[in-house]
Parts: structure tokens; C-alpha cells; sequence
């Protein structure tokens, strides 16, 4: 909770010093589509925290995004070379292919003893070929279908905007379903045993391999639900939609307490890295220095060019602060062991017992 804390404190300064660089960060427009920027990021990083607090990764959440988007496109709209099928039939059919990607993957990884960073690796490509064939190497438009209203509309409308949108609202409910299962379910200690110490789990009777298939379809369904959000909130769909989303899943989670050798972790710190990095995205367009220069008033503003140093800087510092954490904690508990010790009563030496000879 310690880190939940700070890395709050750190978001809450990061939003005050950019409403004071700029009054406009915190109008209704920009709260609005920061929020639902901040949730289509947390309902995929929510399912990658699942995946590294069991001790995993996920590299292929970004390319099931994409694939959903697609299958949807193909399936449900009007458009040149699409089956114009009715959006009930388009988004279970690719929510399902979602799911089959999680499960096919995690079958790789428990059965064939295979590593996380490979299968998945593999997959990223893999699916992404296939959006790419589906979609034919071009894009896919819905066109004006009232789709598009699922990211773009919202409740408590006020002035034509909606002050919650649709997104958001999904996002609370992925929220408190992962928050319930991590946290008050027997699955969820299970997930934090399997990544704290695998051989421990295994020797406590957990099934390992059951639990680690379920967080991989956990991560590649919460991957399809981001999906069928982005679909909505781009308008059309190619294969280069969900490119590098993965990166800030990760980021996300490990921002938020999730540590990269499991563990460690919890929902709401999933939310707060989530909005950590969608804040710095938004920041770095929002972000200004007015001045005075020879008599006339200027703005200084960040080259949006720095976006990925920013945010790769922002993702090292995440893992050396992580690192440094378990370092540190590995030496007080070594500090703690000697203590404890040096304070334990030494045995008192037996007398010696008499000669009878």
C-alpha cells in the first residue's frame, strides 16, 4: 500500500504542475478523453498485471487488440469487403478469438514447459499476420455505424459532451471484477503464490499449469474487451492498431506496483500506473512555459518527437526503482535475521557428569 500511496502523490503533482503550465489540462474536454484514454489502457494492463504477478509476461496483448478491432470490422461492417453481419454476431465471434489466443498460448507455455517471452513473442507476430490478412494489408472502415457510439459516447451529457463515457464505465467494472478476484478469491492468493515461488506452489498442491492457463486467457480477454473499445473509438481498423500497446501494459502495471518477478501487485495500482501514463502522454502535449521574450509573450511547449523518450525513461526508472525496492528489502530482512540471531539465548552447557569409575 506504501507504493500505491506514493505513486499517487506522484500523479496527483503531476496533474497540478500541468493545470498550472496549462488551466486547459483539467477542462471538461480534455478530463473527459483522458479518462477514456486512461481506461481502454487500464482494461488491458489490468489483464497484463494478472499475467506478472503470476510470474509471466504477455507480449502479444497488443496484436489480440488489433485482431479484435479487425474481426469486428470484418464481420459487422458495410464496407467494401466486409460480411455485413449484425455487430451481435461481430463482437462475441472476436471477443471468442481473443479468448483462443490466451488459451492457445498458455497451453503452449504449461504443456510444452516453453517460456512466457517466447510464446508470446511468437504470438505478437502471429496474430498480427493474421490481422494483417484479414484486414488484406489495408483498412477496414465502420463507417457511420452507431458503433462508434461505444467509445465516443458516454453518460450525464452536458453541453452535447458526456461527462462519463462508455469506456470508463467498462473500465470500473474490469476494475472491481480483477480487484475481486486478486484480492478475495482463492484463485487470486494462488496467482501471487505461483509468482512469489513457483517450486512452493507446486509443492503446496496448487494446479501451477491451470492457474497460469487461466491468467493467460484473463490478460488475452481483457485484451479483446480494449479491443472492441479502441474499434469503436478509432472508426477503422488495420493491422498497425495495437502496435507496441504491450510496452504500455507493462509500463502501466509495473508503475503501479506489479513487480516483474510476480508477486507483487494489486488492482488498484494497476489504476494508478494506468493513469500515470496516460496523464504523461496527455502531458506532453498539454505541457507549457509561457516567458517574455524582447517585449513579446511566448510559449514554450515539448516536442511531441520525445514522446517514446519520455515514456522509455519513465518505464527504466520503473524497473531500477523496483529494483532497488527488492534490494533493499532484501538487505533488512537479512539485517532482520542476523538481529534476531544475536538476540536468541545461547543453550546453557550440560554440568559434567560425575565419575563413577
Amino acid at each position: 500500500m506504501r507504493r500505491e500511496l506514493g505513486m499517487s502523490l506522484v500523479l496527483v503533482l503531476m496533474c497540478a504542475g500541468l493545470y498550472i503550465s496549462n488551466p486547459d489540462f483539467l477542462g471538461q474536454s480534455n478530463v473527459v478523453n483522458t479518462a477514456r484514454q486512461i481506461s481502454m489502457l487500464g482494461i488491458f494492463a489490468m489483464g497484463m498485471g494478472f499475467v506478472i504477478i503470476s510470474g509471466g509476461i504477455d507480449l502479444s496483448i497488443g496484436s489480440v487488440i488489433g485482431l479484435t478491432g479487425v474481426l469486428i470490422a470484418k464481420i459487422s461492417s458495410t464496407g467494401m469487403g466486409c460480411l455485413g453481419y449484425p455487430l451481435w454476431v461481430g463482437i462475441p465471434a472476436a471477443l471468442s478469438a481473443a479468448v483462443l489466443v490466451g488459451l492457445a498460448q498458455g497451453l503452449l507455455i504449461t504443456r510444452l514447459k516453453l517460456q512466457p517471452f517466447v510464446v508470446t513473442l511468437g504470438g505478437m507476430l502471429l496474430v498480427r499476420g493474421v490481422s494483417q490478412t484479414v484486414a488484406e494489408g489495408g483498412t477496414l472502415s465502420f463507417g457511420d455505424s452507431p458503433f462508434l457510439d461505444l467509445a465516443n459516447g458516454g453518460l450525464l451529457r452536458v453541453g452535447g459532451d458526456a461527462l462519463i463515457p462508455y469506456p470508463l464505465v467498462i473500465f470500473l467494472a474490469v476494475l472491481a471484477a480483477g480487484a475481486y478476484v486478486l484480492h478475495f478469491t482463492v484463485l487470486g492468493r494462488y496467482m501471487y503464490a505461483l509468482g512469489g515461488n513457483r517450486e512452493a506452489a507446486e509443492y503446496s498442491g496448487i494446479d501451477v499449469g491451470k492457474v497460469e492457463v487461466l491468467t493467460y486467457v484473463i490478460s488475452s480477454a481483457t485484451g479483446g474487451i480494449a479491443g472492441v473499445c479502441y474499434a469503436s473509438y478509432i472508426g477503422q481498423m488495420s493491422q498497425l492498431v495495437g502496435m507496441g500497446y504491450e510496452l504500455y501494459a507493462i509500463a502501466g502495471a509495473v508503475l503501479g506496483g506489479c513487480s516483474l518477478r510476480g508477486g507483487e501487485g494489486s488492482a488498484l495500482g494497476i489504476l494508478i500506473g494506468s493513469a500515470i501514463m496516460r496523464v504523461i502522454d496527455n502531458g506532453i502535449n498539454m505541457f507549457q512555459v509561457r516567458y517574455v521574450d524582447g517585449g513579446v509573450r511566448r510559449i514554450w511547449r515539448l516536442d511531441p518527437n520525445w514522446t517514446f523518450i519520455i515514456i522509455g525513461t519513465v518505464i527504466l526508472v520503473a524497473v531500477v526503482f523496483d529494483q532497488v525496492v527488492h534490494i533493499v528489502q532484501a538487505q533488512r530482512r537479512a539485517r532482520r535475521a542476523d538481529d534476531a540471531r544475536a538476540a536468541a539465548p545461547r543453550p546453557i552447557d550440560a554440568p559434567p557428569t560425575a565419575d563413577t569409575g
